[in-house]
């Protein structure tokens, strides 16, 4: 060894990266060299990502959850995975040889040391303005994204897809699905995510029921969500409403029934509260149980009106000092009648009338609507399967039996097919088993018991009086004067003559499909029973075991 090889006074030690005899350095090993290049690729694509979602005005789901949530979990993963690796190779030198140390050799900072100050700025730097906006802003972006409806209804395509396209079709399509189904607070955000952990995995595996059941019991109290806009205090009024009906007959004949509805306010600055709001006036309190998932089937109501006097409603025909039924006990608010305000399912009855009406399906060719909604009714296995058979039945009814109006019209009946098919994919949805059926909407009483599941005069209290089903509680009818342009106030005047019918609820002839025929409920004596027991329960072959109804000139 020469002098020149000495280390002389003032020499630097050697370099804090060269480790002592039997020193093995711990960041030479794969887990961390793999973990800082999957930083480093990662950082490179979340910028893609982001110069991507500048210059393109139309986001795509499949991309954003992509942008939003793998990319910035596998940046968190990286940053995961050096020290992992550190530790791994660290246990595994203890393991292996006691003598055989493993040590980060820590460095010794010197901030006038002018190298060191570099890479101390250095990494202040890149820890600064690289990771900790990357994390803070891939989080923030990527708990809005989970609460955005693009993602809970159109990520997980199939299994929301019900869901989805009715509320892109409703009033609250600009109101996200987090909106109403958590609201604000900590509480409900975590349980939400926790719940939609489970969804998740469940999709994966495709365990998840079908249909989904409905979520009004797994809701948060109305006055949480819906009352943040609409709140009781401000109800007002009375509301006209117009419905459109068009008869199943060759004529199609249109029907206009004018309601006025009784829909009261909330305290005596905005209204007299009566009528339907007084549910849910600030001075009463309604509960009931329920014994179906569903809701519909109520055997029980108490009501304590603003003076603290407490009224016992049931049905089952038990005295009202007995516990309540078992089943689902609820306070009611906004969703027990307005359960289906984001996600309503149009009947083929209503998306027909509403499509006539406005000009979608021309009313003036001969039974449109009785052959469009024995197409609609009618169970496929498929979204394909349903437009080509409602194509072929629709093209071939004019053909074979009006070819006088095919000549003359053919482009309108074209225009219907694809009016109709369009009317199938949105109330009809086969992977998911779900249709305008699956979901009983709670508002009227048309297609399902709605108000009639307590207004139905059977529920009685403990002095003998009932729950009200009388229809002017709710309901003014104009009814047009014969033979002049003027309206009176009256009795619902019904289309046909329903003779021994007429004592019939609504839902138990309008399914939303075809209407029932007489046999099927005239089969036997058990229709009488039936009757007596103030039930309606239909007989007969359903819809699904009919043969498509096939027309005659």
């Amino acid at each position: 060894m020469t002098r020149a090889d000495q280390p002389g006074p003032g020499t630097q030690p050697p370099s804090e990266t060269s480790c002592p005899e039997g020193v093995q350095s711990l960041w030479t090993n794969w887990i961390s060299v793999g973990g800082l290049l999957l930083l480093a690729v990662t950082l490179i694509l979340l910028t893609t990502f982001a110069l991507f979602s500048a210059v393109t005005p139309h986001s795509n789901p499949y991309v954003d959850i992509i942008g939003y949530l793998i990319l910035p979990g596998l940046f968190g993963a990286g940053l995961l995975v050096v020290p992992l690796g550190i530790l791994l190779k660290r246990r595994k030198l203890r393991r292996t040889s006691p003598t055989n140390r493993g040590t980060l050799r820590l460095p010794a900072i010197d901030l006038n040391d002018v190298r060191q100050r570099r890479m101390i700025l250095a990494f202040v730097g890149a820890t600064l303005f690289v990771v900790l906006p990357v994390v803070g802003v891939s989080s923030y972006h990527g708990y809005h994204y989970t609460d955005s409806t693009e993602f809970c209804a159109n990520v997980c395509h199939a299994v929301m897809e019900p869901q989805g396209t009715a509320h892109a079709l409703s009033p609250h399509s600009r109101v996200t699905c987090a909106e109403c189904h958590i609201g604000s607070g900590a509480g409900w955000f975590v349980k939400s995510k926790l719940s939609g952990t489970r969804q998740v995995f469940k999709t994966m595996q495709e365990t998840y029921p079908r249909p989904i059941p409905p979520a009004i019991t797994e809701l948060r109290p109305a006055r949480d969500t819906c009352e943040q806009c609409h709140w009781p205090a401000k109800f007002f009024g009375n509301q006209l409403r117009e419905v459109i009906h068009y008869s199943p007959d060759e004529q199609n004949t249109r029907h206009v029934v004018q309601i006025m509805l009784k829909t009261g306010g909330g305290d005596l600055v905005t209204g007299r509260p009566e009528g339907i709001h007084m549910h849910m006036a600030l001075s009463y309190d309604i509960q009931y149980v329920a014994t179906d998932e569903n809701l519909q089937e109520i055997p029980w109501v108490k009501m304590v009106d603003k003076n603290g006097r407490e009224q016992i409603y049931r049905s089952d025909g038990r005295p009202t000092t007995e516990p309540p039924p078992s089943g689902f006990s609820r306070r009611i608010d906004c969703m027990d009648c307005h359960n289906r305000a984001a996600h309503n399912f149009r009947s083929p009855q209503e998306a027909l009338n509403l499509a006539m009406n406005i000009g979608q399906i021309d009313a003036t060719l001969p039974f449109v609507k009785r052959e469009a909604v024995g197409l609609l009714d009618f169970e496929y296995e498929s979204v394909e399967e349903a437009s080509a058979a409602i194509e072929r039945e629709l093209l071939g009814f004019y053909q074979d039996t009006y070819p006088q109006v095919w000549r003359e019209k053919e482009d309108r009946v074209r225009q219907t097919v694809a009016a109709v098919q369009e009317i199938q994919r949105r109330v009809v949805f086969p992977h998911m088993r779900v249709n305008w059926k699956t979901y009983p909407d709670n508002i009227g009483h048309m297609t399902s018991a709605g108000c009639f599941r307590c207004h139905d005069g059977r529920h009685v209290n403990q002095e003998g009086q009932a729950i009200s089903s009388d229809c002017r509680v709710c309901h003014t009818f104009f009814n047009p004067i014969e033979g002049s342009r003027g309206i009176t106030e009256g009795e619902f005047v019904h289309s046909m003559n329903l003779s021994v019918h007429g004592n019939l609820r609504c839902e138990q002839c309008h399914t939303g499909g075809v209407l029932p025929l007489c046999r099927d409920c005239h089969q036997s004596g058990e229709w009488l029973e039936s009757r007596n027991r103030g039930r309606f329960v239909p007989y007969g072959p359903t819809r699904s075991q009919l043969p498509l109804p096939v027309a005659k000139p």
